[in-house]
């Protein structure tokens, strides 16, 4: 009895100690459980990463939404609520797609679905995101909830968009040059400079890319002979000066073997230690531009030296827009030598448009349009353009119309070069031609003083000009003719006598093209006419000094070279048709 006794009060005791044991365990288990959900939580609300629970139904309203989704500034209340579903906050223009996308990858029974899309903050500012989603499905495979992660990508997303127009440029650069005449090189510092790179507009010399990159070919043997050596000393003397740059004209010869000039340009690459590495330049051709300057060299007579009436210019690439007055989307920065910035026309502050002269727009705009009509690929034209403080300059436009697969034009990518150089040379040589029958139709002097007068002052540089002749009678020199002067400067010196300081002055042998020149009273009577330049030049026939022609600006401090050579070439081209009629009337 004791011992059934005994026994029955062991049990008692033994069962609540295996109780305790087992609830001990699963309280652990429970604790471990949740300690691991918060870190859990910790974890998700601290990352980037915003986990949901949708419903299937429309717009998905949330089931569950982690912290983090203050990242985007809703709380988790606002979806949990009701109030905000997440299809509202994806951007109008991407639902459509995500709908679509997830609805297909539903009904081909994938088991996730990932995007990339755009979302609105609750402030409004949008944010790219990347989805990555669980579809669950209940046994009879019918689609109940999402399960995801909404991860923000913006800034992968600018990162891309910073390449792509990085790539975009990089691709338009290339279009445009080698569409260009400009041809551009990457030499190495060797003999005869090999190339490293070299743009396949090459291909105008008659050359392939490969045939300089394989070193068939190399640079310093397509150039002249009788040049390479002033190219090789003139580029030595900039390297040894530690100039950045090398600029020179000299010919070439195609693979055809027929000669062409080139204007280079060229930037001189060096390590940090001033050690040079390489070359990187355009090659131009100006071949026609030296044609002109042969033309005009032959025209000057007596004239052994013509200096270059072209200033060295470099082509100005565009990407503009096929709209009125031809926004900009691209320039170079070279466009600073019309005194304008690159941010000047792609902020849209200038229109193309608005820098074309008022009297040229027409035409260019008519001759684009013309070009489009009949299906051409490029468009070429010389017009004026206003620089940023007001000047005019020529230029030629060279550009590629750029088309859609339908055919419709969408961009202009070109280059303008500045060509008022030429224009300029072009105009003189036309008036001394002019001036030269004109001068052959009349053996009436004062005829031909005056369409002397009236020709040079066709030269925007000088407004007023003055011609003396000796009279051998009176021993004096004699205003004859003159423009642009007043009465009173007129009468001042309207003559002198031939031992004067004035008449020795006006006789020296060379021209004059400065102020200082002249003697004190004389200099007084310059600043009263308010003349700020002259240009003195001296006829000479036959050994002896027959008069001179004086002109004067009122407007420039120095007259320019070209004006000068043109001055003294008409100095040349008129003496011989005012001499003869000057002696004769000296006979009579």
């Amino acid at each position: 009895m004791d011992s059934e006794t005994s026994e029955n009060r062991e049990e008692p005791d033994t069962y609540p100690h295996v109780a305790d044991a087992a609830n001990g365990e699963r309280g652990k288990a429970l604790h471990a459980a949740l300690e691991r959900e918060e870190a859990l939580k910790t974890i998700i609300n601290n990352s980037p990463a915003v986990v949901f629970l949708w419903k299937n139904e429309e717009k998905w309203p949330a089931e569950f939404v982690s912290k983090n989704v203050g990242n985007f500034g809703y709380t988790v209340e606002d979806f949990i609520s009701g109030r905000v579903l997440y299809g509202d906050i994806i951007h109008p223009n991407d639902l459509g797609k995500v709908e679509e996308e997830l609805e297909k990858r539903i009904k081909n029974g994938a088991p996730d679905f990932n995007m990339e899309y755009r979302i609105i903050t609750k402030a409004g500012d949008l944010r790219w995101v990347n989805e990555r989603t669980f579809i669950q499905r209940n046994p009879e495979g019918e689609v109940t909830h999402f399960q995801g992660v909404v991860l923000d990508i913006t800034e992968r997303k600018k990162s891309e968009e910073k390449l792509d127009k990085v790539l975009k440029i990089q691709k338009l650069l290339k279009t445009i040059i080698n569409n260009s005449p400009a041809v551009v090189f990457l030499w190495r510092d060797e003999n005869y400079w090999p190339a490293a790179f070299v743009s396949e507009n090459v291909i105008q010399f008659g050359y392939t890319v490969d045939d300089f990159l394989s070193q068939k070919i190399l640079y310093g043997k397509i150039i002249h002979p009788d040049d390479l050596k002033k190219v090789e000393e003139e580029l030595e003397r900039h390297v040894q000066k530690g100039e950045v740059s090398f600029n020179s004209e000299y010919r070439i010869f195609t693979k055809a073997g027929d000669l062409r000039w080139v204007n280079e340009r060229t930037f001189i690459q060096r390590e940090g230690d001033g050690n040079v590495t390489g070359f990187q330049g355009i090659v131009l051709d100006i071949t026609p531009r030296k044609k002109i300057e042969e033309a005009l060299r032959k025209s000057l007579e007596m004239q052994k030296l013509l200096k270059t009436i072209i200033n060295k210019s470099s082509a100005v690439a565009f990407l503009w827009k096929t709209v009125e007055n031809w926004p900009v989307e691209f320039v170079s920065e070279n466009v600073t030598q019309f005194g304008y910035t690159v941010e000047d026309f792609t902020s849209g502050r200038i229109l193309y448009g608005d820098i074309i002269h008022k009297e040229d727009i027409n035409s260019v705009s008519e001759n684009l349009a013309h070009s489009i009509r009949e299906g051409c690929d490029s468009f070429e034209m010389e017009y004026r353009i206003f620089t940023a403080d007001g000047n005019i300059r020529w230029v030629e436009e060279r550009t590629y119309i750029k088309r859609n697969k339908e055919g419709i034009p969408v961009h202009f990518q070109g280059i303008i070069v500045d060509v008022t150089e030429r224009k300029e040379a072009q105009e003189m040589l036309e008036i001394q031609r002019e001036l030269g029958m004109s001068l052959s139709n009349t053996w009436n002097l004062q005829t031909m003083l005056s369409r002397i007068l009236d020709a040079c002052l066709k030269i925007k540089e000088i407004d007023a000009g003055g011609i003396y002749l000796k009279d051998e009678l009176l021993d004096q020199i004699n205003l004859v003719a003159h423009r642009g002067l007043s009465s009173e400067f007129v009468k001042s010196v309207s003559a002198y006598r031939a031992d004067s300081p004035e008449a020795k002055q006006v006789w020296i042998e060379k021209p004059i093209y400065k102020l200082d020149f002249f003697a004190e009273e004389m200099a007084d009577l310059l600043r009263k006419e308010k003349i700020t330049t002259v240009a003195v030049i001296p006829m000479k026939h036959r050994g002896e000094i027959i008069g001179s022609l004086n002109f004067a600006s009122h407007t420039v401090d120095t007259i320019p070279q070209n004006v000068r050579d043109f001055l003294e070439s008409v100095a040349l081209q008129v003496v011989t048709h005012i001499a003869p009629i000057r002696i004769e009337a000296d006979l009579l």
